[in-house]
């Protein structure tokens, strides 16, 4: 009887083999978890990143162009700066992501260089863009250089008084493209004869000019136009006196009307097409 009890006891060390056994086990899938855990964060962090890299040099890029693609002069220095500074930032960036890539160094002392050259510039000539290819390559770039400086306001880093003044610079930027553009076409006409045309192109700068100038800034320039309009049609006038024939008397031809510009958008009506174009930004996120 003691011998049947006996074969059916189950021996202590078994038991001590189980728990053993499972504490491995447990052990092992904490380690596995673990392990996996880990490597999701790895690569999660390795994404996040390239991410981070590509939209540091995407942003590079961009930046890059508008610097190069703007003639020299033709931005404000405040503008200017606000682009250098930019482009350091961003190469600092790449600098302590890529730390073993000698082109983010090479080009963070090159834009620092280029700043420096900026800030101790004297005034430089303000250029003028009299092309109409010019005109739109510009246009497209003060787009770009709006979005960015909207951009900046949003991520706080210049505040709301510099927002309004690069706005205000990039504003009067569209403005003188618009006007020159005008100017262009108007010198074109008269140098193929056709005054009325010139004319008509010279009182639509003139009319962007007056919508503009609420602060009497552009007196001057206005005043200009005006001796430049009465001086063509005086001459417009003459010429089509001498065309005319006996059967039709000089005294009978018809003075001409004031060039009509009702057609023309007002500037500030320009610039809300302008900016509503870049209105999509705000529905994308550009920086990681």
């Amino acid at each position: 009887m003691l011998y049947f009890k006996h074969s059916y006891a189950k021996p202590a060390s078994f038991h001590a083999m189980t728990v053993h056994y499972l504490a491995i086990a447990l052990i092992l899938l904490l380690m596995l978890a673990g392990y996996l855990f880990l490597s999701h964060s790895i690569q999660k962090r390795r994404i996040r990143r390239q991410r981070l890299l590509t939209a540091l040099k995407a942003r590079r890029n961009s930046f890059r162009d508008l610097v190069d693609g703007f003639p020299k002069g033709f931005l404000t220095q405040d503008l200017t700066n606000l682009l250098y500074r930019s482009l350091i930032d961003i190469c600092e960036q790449l600098t302590r992501l890529e730390s073993k890539e000698p082109g983010h160094a090479e080009q963070l002392a090159f834009y620092t260089s280029q700043l420096s050259a900026q800030q101790n510039s004297e005034n430089q000539a303000k250029v003028r863009l009299d092309n109409p290819e010019q005109v739109r390559e510009a246009r497209h770039l003060l787009q770009e250089l709006y979005k960015f400086v909207q951009q900046q306001s949003q991520l706080k880093l210049i505040n709301k008084i510099q927002t309004e003044a690069y706005t205000d610079q990039i504003k009067r930027l569209v403005l003188q493209m618009g006007v020159d553009n005008h100017l262009f076409n108007a010198r074109q006409a008269q140098q193929i004869g056709k005054l009325r045309l010139a004319i008509h192109h010279y009182g639509l700068a003139r009319k962007l000019l007056v919508n503009e100038n609420g602060s009497h800034g552009f007196d001057k320039q206005i005043a200009q136009l005006d001796s430049v309009i009465a001086k063509l049609q005086e001459k417009a006038q003459s010429q089509t006196a001498k065309t005319a024939t006996p059967e039709t008397p000089t005294e009978h031809q018809p003075t001409p009307a004031p060039i009509s510009t009702t057609s023309e958008p007002a500037t500030s009506k320009e610039w809300d097409r302008f900016a509503e174009e870049t209105d999509g930004w705000k529905k994308k996120q550009l920086y990681d």
